[in-house]
């Protein structure tokens, strides 16, 4: 994922109160597609990319070894993404809900509930990087913490 990005691009996880369809990855690559080349910090153009992962996640990615992304950046990121939001109906910024992967399913629970699931792994919803996106995107629900 991120093929070409360095290991500390800065990434940005929106799940999705549902599960996406063939009809939302499409608005939301219509949308994408024009927004990120255009994205920018400061009037530099950032070298960003965007992912749907596991039809639950929309990912955003500036490898901020070539351009670091500022307040206004990612203030205009988060816009495109309310504005997808409303058109497909989908709301990017629950927190409250996060995904597990139990017995070969992946399944949305609310986050009080992970105690019940010692077994299942977690989409880790505190990925900021692109490492940590690689390397531990699916934790141990026991290993988990807010804090």
């Amino acid at each position: 994922m991120f093929d070409q990005f360095s290991d500390i691009s800065k990434v940005w996880l929106y799940k999705a109160d549902r599960q996406l369809n063939e009809n939302d990855a499409q608005v939301i690559a219509e949308i994408l597609n024009d927004f990120v080349p255009k994205w920018a910090t400061h009037g530099t153009q950032m070298y960003g990319d965007w992912k749907i992962v596991e039809n639950w996640f929309v990912v955003l990615a500036v490898d901020e070894s070539k351009v670091a992304a500022s307040g206004c950046s990612i203030d205009s990121s988060v816009k495109v993404m309310k504005e997808i939001g409303q058109k497909l109906n989908i709301d990017f910024f629950n927190r409250l809900k996060v995904l597990i992967y139990e017995n070969g399913e992946t399944k949305e629970i609310h986050f009080s509930e992970l105690e019940n699931h010692p077994e299942a792994k977690l989409f880790n919803p505190l990925v900021t990087d692109l490492k940590t996106l690689r390397e531990n995107w699916l934790i141990p629900t026991t290993e988990f913490s807010f804090v």
